[in-house]
């Protein structure tokens, strides 16, 4: 019997929206399914692996979810020798054809046995709480017992209070695995600072192979007041036999659990009413974990009061939840949590609360991952109306809670004072914004620019601009070039809006660069547009371009991606119909390169009213010098 598939079943089994599989349909990547819309199991299973083979459209970097690469991780592990027992260990196991769970179960139990932590008998006649997982672990895989017990009998190893296990297993995963997850696991060097009271009850909701409680507990710690779950069945083996390696123990007392922190039932451990509360929550949650539609909803219906489905921040509302009346919680997050909108809901409850707030910024902390992370801390025993900050050169300084306003509530953690005193005064000016002033449009996908984009002028095409195209007030001369034929391309905006006089800009930047567009001409997704319609467009190019407008970006939000939401936050001043006027007449000089932008410059500067020290000081910061 056939089994019928629909486009849904696609968007899941390969992690991609469905509008990336109606693109896809669009431009003849995939076959378009029947009349009633199904595809048949043989059609089906040729897309998928006609996808999966397709190195050009899924090996990319936004496409990870199907590479095959592998990494060392070391976890934190320094020694020359230790690392070379785990490259020993890595290429035993690539060439001894076993799974990932029997390579990690052998390396257990050649773990255990060289700390004499397992007997002689204990396949046999297992007697302790370790030899009980090791012994109903191996069951899963009894046809290959003796290759797994084999496996590593040549190696001896020693307990050097590493994750050796979980670098193992870290190691010999693809990336697929790790990004469907979102584990990536939490260097040592990043925990130093944290310290556990031994008498105190500590918990991490995910929890992988174990590695940040290895990290921070003492061994005297009792082990019966540590709780460590994770989602992963593999990781919490692995946090069992580490846990046993830790405090030396064939049956120390620690609940290591399988259990998913997303979920929120009555009585469940991140219920709101649920018991106990926990003195100390310490965790990496996954980030951009997949998710299928469905999970979605639930999670949506799930948490209406945070209106996302991105696991970090469910993690961080359920472990503010779990935590006892003075426990404090220290959690790694990505640095998009302060400052974009989806997570505004989660930003609003944690100034909410009177408690203290730490925010460590670590940059790009992560192997393998793109994002730049924090460390968010919340101490709930101690009250505070300030945000302590620490960025990466260890200078610290304070956001008053007061000054995050709503409704975006964003928390810009890389602005010192100096910076959020400037931004203010900005702000302070009476002024307007493009949220309710403009139509913003996406520039073209074309979903495959090798065919389609030219690098000669043909008859029959015109230019088209890249973000790269585009300087402050002006194009580059074109290199590309298009036979433009909106309805064989991926994704196009409305094109009345690309033949309208408009605003381009680079998406890809970590400064405001712009162009004022009366050509109606064309623009590639590394740039995108917007039309203003009350407010000049001559005078938002002349405020956007300046040093103000990147200070802002770069200090508020944090960011290089110029996203829809920044440039509708951003302060158009009110200003007389002589300012505007002085406004066009710069910027149309500028534009026949006639002037440069010393007398814009001066302008903005008097409407801001800023001194020459700060204007000074903008420009430092914009070029690294402060």
């Amino acid at each position: 019997m056939q089994y019928l598939r629909v486009k849904e079943n696609l968007r899941d089994d390969l992690g991609i929206s469905l509008a990336t599989v109606n693109n896809w349909i669009k431009t003849g990547v995939i076959p378009a399914p029947d009349m009633i819309n199904y595809y048949s199991e043989n059609i089906y299973n040729s897309i998928i692996k006609k996808i999966k083979t397709s190195s050009a459209r899924l090996n990319g970097r936004a496409n990870r979810s199907l590479m095959e690469q592998k990494y060392i991780s070391f976890l934190g592990i320094t020694d020359k020798e230790r690392k070379e027992l785990l490259i020993l260990l890595i290429e035993a196991f690539e060439v001894s054809g076993l799974s990932i769970s029997e390579g990690v179960l052998a390396l257990s139990i050649c773990s255990l046995k060289s700390n004499s932590l397992i007997s002689e008998d204990w396949l046999t006649h297992p007697q302790s709480k370790i030899e009980n997982v090791l012994n109903q672990w191996i069951n899963e895989h009894r046809e290959n017992i003796a290759q797994i017990m084999d496996l590593f009998a040549a190696f001896s190893i020693n307990n050097e209070n590493d994750d050796l296990i979980g670098a193992f297993y870290q190691s010999i995963q693809n990336i697929s695995q790790k990004s469907s997850l979102g584990s990536y696991y939490t260097p040592r060097e990043l925990l130093t600072e944290i310290s556990i009271q031994k008498r105190c009850s500590v918990l991490d909701p995910c929890c992988g192979s174990g590695g940040i409680l290895l990290s921070v507990l003492d061994k005297s710690h009792d082990s019966s007041k540590v709780y460590a779950y994770d989602i992963d069945p593999l990781a919490v083996k692995i946090c069992k036999v580490n846990f046993s390696l830790f405090f030396n123990e064939t049956d120390y007392q620690s609940e290591i659990l399988v259990r998913d922190i997303s979920i929120r039932d009555t009585g469940n451990l991140f219920s709101e009413s649920s018991l106990p509360k926990y003195d100390y929550i310490i965790t990496n949650p996954p980030w951009g974990s997949k998710f299928s539609k469905s999970k979605k909803d639930q999670l949506l219906q799930e948490y209406p009061e945070l209106s996302t489905t991105e696991i970090f921040s469910i993690s961080l509302n359920n472990s503010i939840d779990s935590l006892s009346d003075n426990g404090k919680l220290s959690i790694f997050l990505p640095h998009s949590i302060l400052n974009v909108a989806t997570h505004k809901n989660i930003r609003k409850k944690i100034l909410s609360l009177n408690s203290k707030i730490s925010i460590n910024i670590l940059g790009n902390a992560f192997q393998g991952v793109l994002s730049e992370s924090i460390l968010l801390s919340i101490d709930k025993d101690l009250l505070d109306k300030s945000i302590h900050v620490k960025d990466k050169k260890s200078n610290e300084y304070c956001i008053d809670k007061n000054s995050v306003l709503s409704p975006e509530f964003i928390i810009p953690a890389t602005s010192t004072r100096i910076d959020n005193e400037i931004i203010n005064k900005i702000y302070s000016v009476n002024h307007t914004t493009l949220k309710e002033d403009a139509t913003f449009a996406l520039g073209i996908v074309t979903g495959n620019n090798k065919k389609y984009i030219l690098h000669t002028n043909t008859d029959g095409s015109e230019p088209i601009y890249r973000g790269k195209d585009i300087q402050r007030y002006r194009y580059n001369q074109p290199e590309c070039f298009i036979d433009f034929k909106p309805e064989i391309y991926q994704q196009v905006a409305p094109i009345k809006y690309f033949r309208h006089t408009k605003i381009v800009y680079r998406f890809i930047s970590d400064k405001i660069i712009c162009n004022l567009d009366k050509d109606k001409s064309l623009v590639l997704n590394s740039a995108n547009l917007f039309i203003a319609h009350k407010y000049p467009m001559e005078t938002i190019v002349c405020l956007f371009n300046s040093p103000v407008y990147s200070f802002i970006y770069q200090k508020k939000f944090h960011s290089k991606k110029v996203l829809k939401s920044h440039l509708q936050d951003f302060p158009l001043p009110i200003l007389t119909n002589d300012i505007h006027a002085h406004f066009k007449e710069y910027h149309d000089l500028l534009k026949q390169g006639n002037m440069d932008t010393g007398n814009i410059e001066k302008l903005i500067v008097k409407i801001f009213e800023l001194t020459e020290e700060e204007m000074t000081y903008i420009k430092g910061v914009l070029n690294g010098n402060a």
